[in-house]
């Protein structure tokens, strides 16, 4: 017993000083779309595991308000987007098997975004699996320590500016060559 509660204890300092020593990563730094959901189920919106607690739950910058990430196109989910939002499961990478486990901190097998929004490296899917999560903002809890989702609408598909460059090219190219035919 004295054993087990040893462990306890170890275990928690350690997350404790996990989440203490997090550095978020900076507003200038893209989220990767690797840790998105992108275009989820072709609703046109991806979504992004911002972190283990609700926006600013204990204080300022322990997890910033999609704002902060406003460049990219991040906010907070309506009604009618939250009606449609994944579920927890949905981050899991490929058939990986993932336990809803507390301070889950693997992004090979799980996608999450809590050091792009937070001072955390981890998420806590025990909260996750049984519905805590929250938009941050006006629904689910903001004081229960529940898991945020944020939500983007899905960028549209434009071609890169080199690409267009070619296009044009190739086709004042093939004009050219047409005229010249005639």
């Amino acid at each position: 017993m004295l054993k087990y509660i040893k462990n306890v204890l170890i275990a928690g300092i350690l997350l404790s000083s996990t989440a203490a020593n997090a550095v978020i990563i900076d507003f200038n730094t893209v989220i990767p779309d690797e840790v998105i959901l992108v275009n989820f189920n072709s609703t046109g919106l991806d979504w992004v595991y911002a972190g283990p607690i609700a926006t600013e739950e204990f204080g300022s910058g322990n997890i910033h308000a999609p704002s902060y990430r406003a460049n990219e196109g991040w906010r907070f989910a309506t009604q009618l987007d939250w009606s449609i939002r994944p579920d927890w499961t949905d981050f899991i990478i490929g058939s990986a098997i993932v336990s809803p486990v507390h301070s889950y901190s693997d992004h090979f097998t799980y996608r999450f975004a809590s050091e792009y929004w937070s001072n955390f490296s981890h998420v806590d899917l025990n909260d996750a699996s049984v519905g805590n999560i929250t938009n941050g903002l006006d629904i689910g809890s903001l004081n229960s320590v529940w898991e945020t989702f944020y939500v983007r609408d899905t960028a549209q598909v434009t071609v890169p500016e080199p690409s267009t460059i070619a296009l044009m090219a190739l086709s004042l190219f093939g004009l050219i060559i047409t005229r010249r035919r005639r």
